[in-house]
Protein backbone atom coordinates (compact mmCIF):
# COMPACT_ATOMS: atom_id res chain seq x y z
CA UNK A 1 0.00 0.00 0.00
CA UNK A 2 2.87 2.21 0.84
CA UNK A 3 4.32 1.47 -3.03
CA UNK A 4 1.38 2.18 -4.36
CA UNK A 5 0.50 5.75 -2.41
CA UNK A 6 4.51 6.95 -3.15
CA UNK A 7 4.22 5.75 -6.88
CA UNK A 8 0.68 8.07 -6.81
CA UNK A 9 2.47 11.08 -4.51
CA UNK A 10 5.58 11.15 -7.20
CA UNK A 11 3.31 11.15 -10.05
CA UNK A 12 1.50 13.91 -8.82
CA UNK A 13 4.65 15.83 -8.25
CA UNK A 14 5.50 15.43 -11.85
CA UNK A 15 2.62 16.43 -12.80
CA UNK A 16 3.04 19.66 -11.49
CA UNK A 17 6.31 20.14 -12.05
CA UNK A 18 5.80 19.65 -15.94
CA UNK A 19 3.55 22.12 -15.65
CA UNK A 20 5.56 24.53 -13.71
CA UNK A 21 8.68 23.74 -15.52
CA UNK A 22 7.11 25.00 -19.04
CA UNK A 23 7.07 28.83 -18.46
CA UNK A 24 9.00 29.12 -21.79
CA UNK A 25 5.73 27.85 -23.04
CA UNK A 26 3.20 30.11 -21.74
CA UNK A 27 0.56 31.30 -24.23
CA UNK A 28 1.26 34.99 -24.13
CA UNK A 29 -2.41 37.37 -25.25
CA UNK A 30 -1.79 40.83 -26.25
CA UNK A 31 -4.52 43.60 -27.60
CA UNK A 32 -3.47 45.60 -29.82
CA UNK A 33 -6.92 46.45 -30.94
CA UNK A 34 -8.81 49.72 -30.64
CA UNK A 35 -11.42 47.59 -28.26
CA UNK A 36 -11.68 45.35 -25.11
CA UNK A 37 -11.46 41.96 -26.28
CA UNK A 38 -12.81 39.17 -24.14
CA UNK A 39 -10.86 35.90 -24.72
CA UNK A 40 -13.50 32.39 -23.57
CA UNK A 41 -10.31 29.76 -22.86
CA UNK A 42 -10.76 25.95 -21.92
CA UNK A 43 -12.42 24.76 -19.29
CA UNK A 44 -14.58 28.12 -18.57
CA UNK A 45 -11.85 30.48 -18.10
CA UNK A 46 -12.31 34.41 -19.24
CA UNK A 47 -9.92 36.59 -19.50
CA UNK A 48 -10.83 40.17 -20.59
CA UNK A 49 -7.99 42.29 -22.13
CA UNK A 50 -7.87 46.24 -22.42
CA UNK A 51 -6.51 47.96 -25.32
CA UNK A 52 -2.72 47.54 -25.10
CA UNK A 53 -3.02 44.97 -22.28
CA UNK A 54 -1.06 41.75 -21.93
CA UNK A 55 -1.80 38.38 -20.22
CA UNK A 56 0.29 35.29 -19.46
CA UNK A 57 -1.52 32.05 -19.24
CA UNK A 58 0.56 28.99 -17.87
CA UNK A 59 0.42 26.47 -20.53
CA UNK A 60 1.41 22.55 -20.05
CA UNK A 61 4.32 21.20 -22.63
CA UNK A 62 1.52 18.34 -23.53
CA UNK A 63 -1.34 21.15 -24.39
CA UNK A 64 -1.82 22.70 -27.75
CA UNK A 65 -2.29 26.17 -26.78
CA UNK A 66 -4.45 26.71 -30.34
CA UNK A 67 -6.96 24.43 -28.55
CA UNK A 68 -6.87 26.59 -24.95
CA UNK A 69 -8.74 29.73 -26.75
CA UNK A 70 -12.54 28.50 -27.75
CA UNK A 71 -13.58 31.90 -28.77
CA UNK A 72 -13.31 35.70 -28.37
CA UNK A 73 -15.64 39.06 -29.18
CA UNK A 74 -15.79 41.26 -30.48
CA UNK A 75 -15.21 38.61 -33.24
CA UNK A 76 -16.44 40.65 -35.78
CA UNK A 77 -14.65 43.92 -35.26
CA UNK A 78 -11.20 42.20 -33.93
CA UNK A 79 -8.89 39.43 -35.21
CA UNK A 80 -5.85 37.66 -34.09
CA UNK A 81 -2.57 36.18 -34.92
CA UNK A 82 -1.00 33.23 -33.57
CA UNK A 83 2.73 32.96 -33.88
CA UNK A 84 3.33 29.02 -33.33
CA UNK A 85 7.43 30.17 -32.35
CA UNK A 86 6.34 32.67 -29.11
CA UNK A 87 2.62 30.48 -28.25
CA UNK A 88 1.43 34.75 -28.89
CA UNK A 89 -1.90 35.74 -29.86
CA UNK A 90 -2.22 38.85 -30.59
CA UNK A 91 -5.64 40.73 -31.56
CA UNK A 92 -5.78 43.91 -33.84
CA UNK A 93 -8.53 46.01 -35.44
CA UNK A 94 -10.23 44.78 -38.62
CA UNK A 95 -10.38 46.79 -41.34
CA UNK A 96 -13.25 48.85 -42.02
CA UNK A 97 -15.44 50.31 -45.12
CA UNK A 98 -17.66 53.24 -45.15
CA UNK A 99 -21.20 52.85 -46.10
CA UNK A 100 -23.37 55.31 -47.90
CA UNK A 101 -27.12 54.53 -48.12
CA UNK A 102 -29.46 55.42 -51.08
CA UNK A 103 -32.70 54.99 -49.88
CA UNK A 104 -35.80 54.99 -52.95
CA UNK A 105 -37.83 52.52 -51.19
CA UNK A 106 -39.92 55.54 -49.79
CA UNK A 107 -39.70 53.86 -46.23
CA UNK A 108 -37.90 54.22 -43.36
CA UNK A 109 -35.71 51.20 -42.27
CA UNK A 110 -32.47 49.24 -40.94
CA UNK A 111 -29.46 48.20 -42.94
CA UNK A 112 -27.48 45.33 -41.33
CA UNK A 113 -25.01 42.99 -42.62
CA UNK A 114 -24.92 39.97 -40.34
CA UNK A 115 -23.50 41.00 -37.71
CA UNK A 116 -20.54 42.43 -39.47
CA UNK A 117 -21.90 46.13 -38.87
CA UNK A 118 -23.88 48.10 -35.84
CA UNK A 119 -27.88 48.29 -37.41
CA UNK A 120 -27.84 51.44 -39.74
CA UNK A 121 -31.60 53.72 -39.60
CA UNK A 122 -32.01 55.12 -42.83
CA UNK A 123 -35.40 58.12 -43.09
CA UNK A 124 -38.45 57.23 -46.01
CA UNK A 125 -37.51 60.60 -47.66
CA UNK A 126 -33.88 59.67 -47.75
CA UNK A 127 -33.13 60.73 -51.69
CA UNK A 128 -29.11 61.52 -50.80
CA UNK A 129 -26.65 59.52 -50.07
CA UNK A 130 -26.46 59.17 -46.13
CA UNK A 131 -22.77 58.19 -44.47
CA UNK A 132 -21.92 57.84 -40.76
CA UNK A 133 -21.51 53.72 -41.08
CA UNK A 134 -19.09 51.27 -41.05
CA UNK A 135 -18.84 47.77 -42.47
CA UNK A 136 -15.66 45.32 -40.99
CA UNK A 137 -15.79 42.87 -43.53
CA UNK A 138 -14.77 43.13 -47.72
CA UNK A 139 -17.78 41.14 -48.56
CA UNK A 140 -20.13 41.85 -46.65
CA UNK A 141 -24.20 40.80 -47.42
CA UNK A 142 -26.75 43.57 -46.76
CA UNK A 143 -30.07 43.23 -45.72
CA UNK A 144 -32.44 45.65 -45.89
CA UNK A 145 -36.07 45.77 -43.58
CA UNK A 146 -38.92 48.10 -42.92
CA UNK A 147 -40.55 46.49 -39.75
CA UNK A 148 -41.68 42.67 -40.88
CA UNK A 149 -40.92 43.85 -44.84
CA UNK A 150 -37.50 42.98 -46.44
CA UNK A 151 -36.23 45.64 -49.22
CA UNK A 152 -34.69 45.15 -51.92
CA UNK A 153 -30.92 46.44 -51.97
CA UNK A 154 -29.33 47.13 -55.18
CA UNK A 155 -26.14 45.61 -55.97
CA UNK A 156 -24.35 47.67 -53.77
CA UNK A 157 -21.41 48.81 -55.45
CA UNK A 158 -17.53 49.19 -53.45
CA UNK A 159 -15.15 52.06 -54.36
CA UNK A 160 -12.51 52.13 -52.64
CA UNK A 161 -12.83 52.09 -49.10
CA UNK A 162 -16.61 52.65 -49.34
CA UNK A 163 -19.86 50.70 -50.04
CA UNK A 164 -22.50 52.32 -51.71
CA UNK A 165 -25.83 51.12 -50.88
CA UNK A 166 -29.35 51.76 -52.87
CA UNK A 167 -32.21 50.60 -51.48
CA UNK A 168 -34.63 49.86 -54.24
CA UNK A 169 -38.46 50.92 -54.98
CA UNK A 170 -41.13 48.28 -53.86
CA UNK A 171 -44.68 48.51 -55.37
CA UNK A 172 -47.35 48.41 -53.39
CA UNK A 173 -50.31 45.63 -54.96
Amino acid sequence: MRKILFVLSLAVVFLFASCTLSSPNDTILTNHSSRVVTVNLARASTITLALGESASIATCRYMNPRERMQSFSPNQRVYFVYTNSTLTFEFFDRDRYEVRILNLSRRAGVLSAGGWMNNASFGAQNTEQTSGWFVYTRQPEFTARAGNYYLPVLSPRQVGNVFFVTIGLITDS
